[in-house]
């Protein structure tokens, strides 16, 4: 069956048997609510997502660093981030659980009716490929994400580059802390104890730890300690998201090695995170029907695996149903906006709804000093 494709191109191209599931769920159960005089809310809700912070700006955006091309394109730094947070606070805008936006009646999943408090406008923040894989350690970015001896989140990493090498943990290089910290000082930046999205891959872990079966070494020790990390996100008012297990093409991966996909996160990352309802498209890619309105294949599987909201990425706020044909098939779908090194430079006026890039680049580390 021929086979309806639509494509949206990504800004940033980025590129079981063992213990027992878990059985919480990944939106937090009982969130602390700080919000009063809700109103009822029916505007746009945006969305931005970007990627892991350069934790060490002066050595991933190096000359010298073979992943500076992409780190400058794809990622920003801790300082943009900050700035980023304080432009969207002073605009108005307030954190949301992703997982408040819709809800399932009479078998279908719809858009649910918001409330939020009054002057406040609801944003989700998503971060993609929250992996830490090996082949990016030792490069500007992060190791992984711990839990400390007094129950604070933090980054830690080892630190080989330096003339006495450490161990370094950190509250202020990585966006899990910065927004704890930012959060805890403005409560109000966050409706009902929300914080964000965190997309996540399985080929080489999660969250900095080697949970996938080529870790043949320590797999199961790996397993419990990020099972720590998990939990108190959770209890942070974090979530997560499927960003697949391998960081596919859509256009390009076969139906049957799409189905190892799904297999290959429900046995090596569900177990661990718990299920969730979002999924978000690597690269940008998706599908959703065919020509006869019926669901394709992959999306098919993706339904049968319990996803409902499903997000892809564009410049603008898109928050609606897929596709627009009377007879097909419908899918609530989510576009995200990119704040990366990219966008920055060169979707200034789209961007100017939300902050002024020049009150958030980076000019001390980036190579381009001018936008």
């Amino acid at each position: 069956m021929k086979k309806f494709i639509v494509l949206i191109c990504f800004f940033s191209i980025v590129g079981i048997a063992f213990a027992l599931p878990l059985t919480y769920s990944t939106s937090p159960s009982s969130p602390t609510s700080i919000s009063s005089n809700k109103v009822l809310y029916t505007g746009q809700v945006e969305h931005l997502f970007t990627h892991c912070l350069l934790a060490y700006p002066a050595l991933a955006l190096s000359e010298e660093n073979p992943m500076q091309s992409d780190y400058d394109r794809d990622c920003i730094t801790p300082n943009e981030f900050k700035a980023l947070l304080k432009e969207l606070y002073e605009n108005n805008y307030a954190l949301i659980d992703i997982n408040k936006l819709f809800e399932e009646k009479d078998g279908k999943v719809v858009k649910a009716t918001l409330e939020v408090p009054e002057g406040k406008k609801p944003l989700v923040l998503s971060f993609d490929d929250v992996v830490y894989d090996q082949r990016k350690m030792k490069s500007g970015m992060v190791d992984k994400i711990i839990v400390d001896e007094n129950g604070k989140l933090a980054s830690q990493t080892e630190i080989t580059w330096s003339t006495k090498p450490s161990v370094e943990i950190s509250y202020d290089n990585e966006f899990i802390p910065i927004l704890e910290d930012f959060v805890e000082k403005h409560p109000d930046f966050s409706i009902d104890g929300a914080k964000a999205t965190i997309c996540l891959t399985g080929f080489d872990g999660i969250l900095g730890y080697r949970t996938s079966l080529r870790n043949t070494k320590n797999r199961i020790q790996e397993i419990n300690s990020v099972k720590i990390v998990v939990e108190k996100l959770l209890e942070k008012g974090w979530n997560f998201a499927c960003h697949s297990f391998g960081h596919y093409h859509m256009t390009k991966i076969s139906d049957e090695k799409f189905k190892e996909e799904l297999e290959n996160w429900k046995t090596q990352v569900e177990p661990i995170i718990g299920q969730t309802s979002i999924y978000v498209y690597p690269y940008g890619e998706w599908e959703l029907t065919n020509e006869d309105g019926t669901p394709t294949t992959k999306h098919q599987m993706l339904l049968d695996s319990g996803f409902k909201l499903f997000c892809g990425v564009g410049v603008a706020p898109f928050f609606s149903y897929l596709p627009y044909s009377k007879n097909s098939t419908k899918t609530l779908f989510m576009d995200r906006t990119p704040i990366d090194g990219y966008a920055l430079r060169t979707q200034k006026d789209s961007l100017s709804r939300l902050f002024e890039v020049e009150d958030i680049y980076d000019y001390e580390f980036r190579p381009n000093k001018e936008i």
